[in-house]
């Protein structure tokens, strides 16, 4: 199993590697590769509540997501890709009302899970992307992507030291993620402000204050974003959302801590130019 995490983590940095700094060919690499990673996250979602028992369609939506995803991605450089997604969008309406007309057994609870994990995740993922456009290309992302992930790596390793003190760490929600701590929560914090800090001295392009704030908010969204996936993988009864990433799991295991970071950076992106 560590023999496939380290192989899925090579090729997950070299992807991303690929993406942020192959000047002419980056963007084109993320149009082919993010939107597919959404469609599957979300995909992943359904496929879960399928699994538990509550029927939903992880194979048409997940295509519909990555469609309208890479749709609203490619739109930022081919305006006309944002007709072709309100067409899709139009068809796919027409397709669940075709569905409902046949009167299939069990065809509106399904379409009403997999509308329910569309509702919940692809917004804030579809979103997400959008960051990869502003200037200087491809910084914003990186950004959201560092400063996101850095809560994640604080977390655990200053969780999993602190759970070897006597008496162990004070848990946050025992029963829905029972690793979590207050001191990892700590620690996370720490070690993204740490990274916004960096970009703050070496990348500036807002104040020293929206830094500090943007790495707290974008903290705590990513911190929540991971117990929610917690959430939903316990109230499904499963371990990992799926194996997209070789030895990493689903792709909703790698991006659960975006779902709500994708919304939370667009307002501070807005005020970085009033502090």
């Amino acid at each position: 199993m560590f023999k496939f995490r380290i192989v899925g983590f090579i090729l997950l940095m070299a992807l991303l590697g690929g993406i942020f700094f192959w000047e002419s060919g980056g963007i084109w690499l993320f149009i082919a590769a993010a939107p597919a990673m959404v469609g599957a996250a979300v995909g992943e979602c359904c496929s879960m509540l399928d699994k538990s028992g509550r029927s939903a369609l992880p194979v048409p939506t997940a295509l519909a997501v990555w469609l309208i995803a890479a749709g609203c991605t490619a739109g930022r450089i081919f305006p006309a890709a944002y007709y072709a997604v309100i067409m899709l969008a139009a068809l796919l309406i027409m397709a669940a009302v075709f569905a409902l007309l046949t009167m299939k057994e069990g065809i509106l609870e399904k379409m009403l899970n997999s509308a329910g994990a569309v509702i919940l995740f692809a917004p804030s993922l579809i979103l997400l992307l959008q960051a990869y456009f502003p200037e200087p290309r491809g910084m914003w992302l990186l950004y959201l992507c560092l400063v996101t992930k850095a809560t994640d790596t604080g977390g655990y390793i200053v969780g999993t030291l602190t759970a070897k003190l006597p008496g162990g760490n004070h848990k946050i929600a025992p029963r829905v993620s029972p690793k979590k701590s207050y001191e990892g929560l700590l620690g996370g914090v720490l070690l993204s402000l740490a990274v916004s800090w960096a970009f703050y001295r070496f990348m500036p392009q807002a104040p020293f204050l929206w830094y500090m704030a943007a790495a707290l908010v974008l903290s705590f969204g990513s911190f929540f974003g991971d117990l929610t996936e917690s959430a939903v993988k316990r109230f499904c009864s499963i371990k990992d959302s799926g194996s997209f990433v070789p030895g990493m799991g689903g792709a909703f295991d790698v991006l659960d801590s975006f779902i709500y970071n994708g919304i939370l950076f667009w307002p501070l992106y807005l005020i970085k130019d009033i502090l």
